[in-house]
């Protein structure tokens, strides 16, 4: 389980302008303006990729090599009062352990590339996100 300090900071919308042109107050109302555009300016993703075989390739990444050290560089970059990825591991426990995971984490990675995949994650690459402001 993650858990952080968290910090208290107010954000605020301030005026938005309906397409009247009166000004809304209301947070509620604000949200639902927001929702509205956005939904307006969206398109469905009907799950088709565009053909895209007569593209130039300017560069091939075939020689990509992770190191430990790297791995390590990487981590230290980490803030500690950042939550956490969706692995659910915070970053204080990569930077504990850094020096006995950077080995096998670059291992991982290295094998990842050379087989141009990466693992299913039982996600939906095409998982549907829905984002409500919050006020």
């Amino acid at each position: 389980m993650c858990t952080n300090a968290l910090q208290t900071t107010v954000a605020l919308v301030h005026v938005v302008i309906d397409k009247s042109g009166s000004p809304i107050t209301n947070d509620h109302e604000k949200a639902n303006a927001f929702n509205n555009h956005f939904s307006s300016v969206s398109v469905v993703d009907n799950d088709a990729v565009p053909p895209c075989s007569n593209v130039p390739l300017c560069c091939i990444l075939d020689n990509i090599n992770i190191s430990a050290k790297d791995v390590i560089q990487s981590v230290n970059k980490l803030k500690t009062n950042s939550s956490c990825g969706p692995d659910g591991l915070s970053p204080v426990l990569f930077k504990r352990l850094k020096q006995c995971l950077s080995e096998p984490l670059a291992q991982i990675y290295n094998q990842l590339i050379s087989v141009g995949m990466v693992p299913d994650t039982g996600v939906p690459r095409t998982a549907h996100i829905h984002v409500v402001p919050v006020f």
